[in-house]
């Protein structure tokens, strides 16, 4: 609430601004020219000379009446800023369009409260079906995305629906509030909070254990740029994919449950690779996924007759093995270490992104982008990617069995983690009831990726939020999607002209002098921005201007929506929920009906790397030769005895020590 000398100050501003605009009202145009007349019209009827013609009847009206008119003309005039006053601070000074939709008296709300009118103070609700046709945010730091965002996520926690919360710039403030909304609906039960940073405050979330090896194998080249236009780089992304495949259908096959310290592991050391055919041939064999993994071992083996290579016929080159993957095991390695590694090393997760929209769970994600740059960018690209497996599994569904109210995926800081999987979510989510709702500062931000992708989600956003724009080729750009009207371009020009001549070679000279003046007016019809790029700029906080399905303005303020401090203290901190583990286990998707399929272990590859590691290599084959030896010895100690026995001589007794080998 503002202060009395504010609201003093506020007052003092408006009638300083009014009466100015008493001093600075310019006159034009015909109605003014109009108004003008009837005036001067009603004055001149006022003389001696003319009086006489308006004495009768109906000719004695005229006066008055054009008096009436030009004053009323006028004064309308003057009153303009009373005229546009509005109900809330309005920065465009817009009358917004009609409401979509209007509850009535005790009527639920129809769909999201979005804000309030700034001319007339009503509240701007969109309804669930526009929803469904997904939102897009834009404006610069600290003006009212995150804040807009809020007042829906707690309306979307109230009604009882699900929410995906993808922040971009792990805000802790963000998890006390999603944590005290959930607390205020009774739903705190239904919180799952995956914090990479805060590992001992987090849930567990395995990216890559859900999905048929295809669907995970695109998730995973997620991290991998574009690589249309290098051929040289779409070769090796090629090769991983089929790697990838490969593997995580012979994980699946042998039934081990993985993780992605488990698939770097896989990509980068022979002994695994080799044991995990081993394991394929003893459970599955002939199978297909058996087949095709011995092929793809066959490409790094190395040849009976490589002997230049000094490595036995038959082994993994190792060299090529981590030349062809080595990219995409590194960028698997820096989630499956550290803090990260925490959070992702699990076969048996706490969330499920799949199962937790079915169950209208609330899922807050955060991203460390500032002190964790790269790897936090691939964790919010690999989160996008599951999300795009879920909204392809819950397609499949019976419409009755469709999220509803529909769920709500708000992409926070969008610009950190965006990549090309997003282009497919805007056209597709709307039929598995899912609404994306990306917020980013710029629009370059999407255009950096591609302009493609930018139409795609531009495109398919049925409600456009513009807050504060920081930039002038965003602030354009909003200016052109909001649209232009016809008006007329007035000009005003003057001209002023003089010149003098003389002869001065006559007895008598003559000179002519001359001046002129001239002015001329025009007006022509041109387009004009309904909202200027200056105006998108200046807007104040908490202001926005929403445009809706292409057509409709609203120029609006959004409130601040926060708990008072008892409340807060009553709900204490947030404490992440502990659920019980079910073992390992893996959910597969069915033509809409669930399949539950339980692993029979964990791969664990990281766990015992000491067994697949060199050193343990060289340890063995020390071993081996050791045996070779004694076998060696006493196989000459034999022939040695064999032949004084037969000169009839009685070899002399010897110990032998057996030696255990590890």
């Amino acid at each position: 609430m503002a202060t009395k000398a504010e609201q003093k100050e506020q007052r003092d501003r408006k009638l300083r601004k009014r009466i100015e605009h008493l001093y600075t009202m310019k006159y034009g145009g015909s109605a003014d020219t109009a108004a003008l007349l009837g005036l001067s019209g009603a004055l001149l009827s006022t003389s001696p000379l003319l009086g006489s013609a308006f004495s009768g009847l109906p000719f004695s009206l005229l006066p008055p009446a054009a008096a009436a008119l030009g004053a009323g003309w006028m004064a309308y005039r003057a009153m303009e800023p009373w005229r546009h006053e509005h109900a809330l601070p309005s920065s465009v000074g817009i009358r917004s369009d009609l409401p979509p939709v209007v509850p009535g008296p005790g009527d639920p709300a129809p769909g999201l409260l979005i804000g309030y009118k700034t001319d007339t103070g009503e509240p701007v609700y969109i309804p669930y079906a526009t929803l469904v046709r997904h939102m897009f945010i834009l404006g610069q730091s600290g003006v009212g995305k995150t804040v807009a965002a809020s007042l829906m996520m707690f309306q979307q926690i109230l009604s009882g629906g699900g929410l995906l919360f993808i922040d971009g710039k792990i805000d802790a403030l963000n998890i006390e509030q999603i944590y005290h909304f959930c607390c205020y609906a009774g739903r705190e039960h239904d919180l799952i909070v995956i914090n990479p940073d805060d590992p001992d405050n987090s849930n567990t979330y395995n990216q890559v254990l859900f999905g048929d090896p295809d669907e995970v194998a695109d998730r995973i080249l997620q991290l991998i740029p574009s690589t249309e236009s290098n051929p040289g780089s779409d070769h090796y992304k090629q090769e991983a994919k089929q790697a990838l495949t490969t593997l995580i259908a012979a994980l699946q096959t042998a039934r081990m449950a993985y993780n992605m310290i488990d698939l770097t592991v896989l990509l980068m050391n022979s002994n695994v690779l080799l044991e995990l055919e081993r394991k394929l041939a003893h459970i599955a064999p002939g199978s297909e996924e058996s087949k095709n993994y011995s092929l793809f071992l066959d490409k790094f083996r190395v040849p009976i007759e490589d002997r230049r290579s000094g490595l036995p016929p038959g082994s993994i080159d190792v060299k090529k093995l981590k030349d062809t993957f080595g990219g995409i095991g590194g960028r698997l390695f820096s989630f499956g270490t550290n803090k990260f590694g925490r959070v992702v090393n699990t076969y048996d997760p706490d969330l499920n992104l799949y199962e937790a929209i079915r169950g209208n769970k609330i899922v807050y994600i955060a991203l460390p982008t500032m002190g964790k740059d790269t790897t936090a960018r691939n964790f919010g690209k690999m989160t996008i990617g599951d999300l795009r497996t879920a909204i392809s599994w819950l397609q499949k569904l019976p419409e009755d069995e469709r999220p509803w109210p529909p769920f709500m995926a708000f992409c926070d800081e969008a610009g950190s983690y965006v990549n090309e999987a997003w282009s497919r979510i805007p056209e597709q989510a709307r039929s598995a009831r899912v609404f994306f709702m990306p917020a980013a500062q710029t629009c370059a931000n999407f255009q950096a990726i591609s302009d493609e992708l930018y139409e795609m989600v531009i495109g398919n956003s049925a409600v456009k939020l513009f807050f504060q724009i920081g930039t002038q080729s965003s602030a354009e750009e909003a200016a052109d999607l909001i649209g232009k009207y016809k008006g007329v371009l007035k000009s005003l020009s003057g001209t002023q002209t003089e010149s003098s001549s003389a002869s001065f070679l006559r007895a008598a000279p003559e000179s002519n002098v001359g001046s002129g003046a001239a002015m001329n007016t025009g007006e022509r019809q041109q387009e004009m921005h309904i909202l200027s790029p200056d105006q998108l700029k200046s807007l104040e906080k908490g202001e926005c201007i929403m445009l809706l399905e292409g057509k409709k303005i609203y120029n609006l303020r959004v409130p601040m929506l926060s708990l008072d401090s008892a409340t807060k203290a009553r709900f204490g901190r947030f404490t992440p929920n502990r659920f019980r583990t079910t073992g390992v286990v893996r959910t597969e998707n069915l033509i809409g009906k669930r399949h539950y399929a339980r692993y029979q272990e964990g791969a664990n590859f990281f766990k015992n790397v000491d067994r697949y590691l060199s050193t343990a290599d060289m340890r063995s084959y020390e071993q081996e030769n050791k045996k070779k030896d004694k076998q060696m010895l006493a196989e000459e100690k034999a022939k040695t005895d064999a032949v004084l026995r037969a000169k009839g001589i009685e070899p002399e007794a010897s110990v032998v020590v057996e030696e255990e080998y590890a």
